[in-house]
């Protein structure tokens, strides 16, 4: 996959314009959801912007995902932070990108064990994968080498961040935070803000919708597409007469080439559909559905794909 351009943002850049952003390239946010806060390690505060982060990118069609600021030493605490995340931030949403946890703190992670690190990490994606969704591991190229057993966490995504002009080859990982206030590849500023930078390296989207996770629900694996305008018929076969406009309910005319109740039915290039029914004839293959009859492929042509 060709890499991805994106950024990752937070209260500190409290409005930021994403239409405008996403005009000057970028292709996909990950957005600080809350963090645990420094008084004690425990104590948890949703971000003040995430919600408009949230709305302003499905409202632009960004992809978005998120990430946690963690404190955690233990499994306990890594766990109490991914609850609390998804009951007060993930919940009834849907994200595209990864869910995180950014390892990074200074005052207590800093202090703790390579083990106590390791667990706080694994209870912290442990408990939301559980819940379906496809978690992540934020940490600088250092913390990975120094601050962790990567041999005990070989099953979940990695995002490093090395601000640097190449790419780090260690650990193997999904994107790099190439530069923040330092960028040695292109401006740090976007929108007319300075926010950290990434490369995505997988199609994250396609990879978490066709598995059905961060809220979204699995694709049927029986679901089609038009690839051309299609005839709708009474039944499977061309002896069948097609059909008219308003013959159709009113919500499936929306699917049709035109508004002309006396015309004939069309079914637009481009719809997806799940058949209801599939006929195999001798010559060619047709799909039922509500709307009526159209055909999937004949011997000489597919007319439509399955995704």
């Amino acid at each position: 996959m060709t890499k991805v351009f994106g950024v990752d943002i937070s209260e500190f850049q409290k409005g930021i314009n994403l239409k405008t952003a996403k005009k000057e390239g970028i292709k996909f946010i990950m957005v600080r959801a809350g963090y645990t806060g420094s008084s004690n390690g425990i104590n948890k505060a949703v971000d003040s912007s995430f919600k408009t982060h949230y709305k302003n990118a499905k409202k632009n069609s960004i992809p978005i995902g998120a990430y946690w600021f963690s404190r955690a030493t233990s499994y306990k605490k890594g766990e109490e932070e991914a609850k609390y995340m998804y009951s007060k931030c993930l919940k009834g949403k849907t994200f595209e990108y990864p869910i995180a946890i950014d390892v990074e703190d200074p005052i207590y992670q800093r202090k703790a064990s390579k083990k106590q690190i390791t667990e706080a990490i694994k209870g912290f994606c442990n408990f939301l994968e559980k819940k379906g969704y496809y978690v992540s591991i934020y940490a600088n190229s250092n913390w990975f080498k120094n601050k962790m057993y990567l041999s005990k966490l070989t099953k979940y995504d990695k995002w490093v961040a090395n601000w640097s002009k190449t790419n780090p080859k260690t650990p193997e990982h999904g994107m790099w935070q190439f530069g923040g206030s330092t960028n040695l590849i292109r401006s740090n500023i976007i929108a007319g803000f300075v926010v950290d930078q990434d490369y995505a390296y997988k199609d994250y989207p396609s990879i978490i919708k066709s598995k059905g996770l961060n809220g979204f629900k699995k694709r049927n694996n029986n679901e089609y597409i038009t690839l051309y305008n299609m005839n709708i018929r009474t039944g499977p076969g061309t002896n069948y007469r097609q059909k008219l406009v308003k013959e159709l309910t009113k919500t499936n005319q929306k699917y049709v080439t035109s508004k002309n109740k006396n015309a004939k039915a069309i079914y637009k290039k481009g719809i997806k559909f799940i058949p209801i029914k599939i006929i195999e004839n001798k010559d060619s293959t047709w799909a039922k559905l509500s709307i009526g009859y159209i055909c999937i492929k004949t011997k000489k042509k597919n007319y439509c794909k399955k995704i």
